[in-house]
């Protein structure tokens, strides 16, 4: 997979997340109060106009990525929220630190 530093989203995608960031940090909190550690996942399909959201546990992240990665990633991340955005559109992925 080839791995790219970008500053910003797809502003569709920035809008949705700006937009909806009081249920999306609530669907945050739940998940992680029940499930422990993870983070957001978004998948979005632009063809539909669709984003599918959900709270991924730290199980599920390491089944998606690797464990090397997840440790990686939980380190960059300090104490801010994670979102995973899987953009199907132009077949990428996003890691959002909120």
């Amino acid at each position: 997979m080839n791995v790219q530093n970008v500053s910003t989203v797809p502003s569709h995608i920035d809008k949705f997340i700006q937009g909806n960031l009081d249920q999306l940090y609530k669907i945050y909190q739940e998940g992680y109060d029940s499930l422990g550690d993870g983070l957001l996942s978004f998948k979005c399909k632009k063809s539909e106009n669709r984003m599918d959201v959900k709270y991924m546990c730290e199980e599920e992240v390491i089944n998606s990525l690797t464990k090397d990665n997840w440790e990686q990633i939980k380190m960059a991340r300090g104490e801010k929220k994670l979102f995973l955005i899987e953009y199907f559109y132009i077949s990428s992925m996003f890691l959002v630190y909120i």
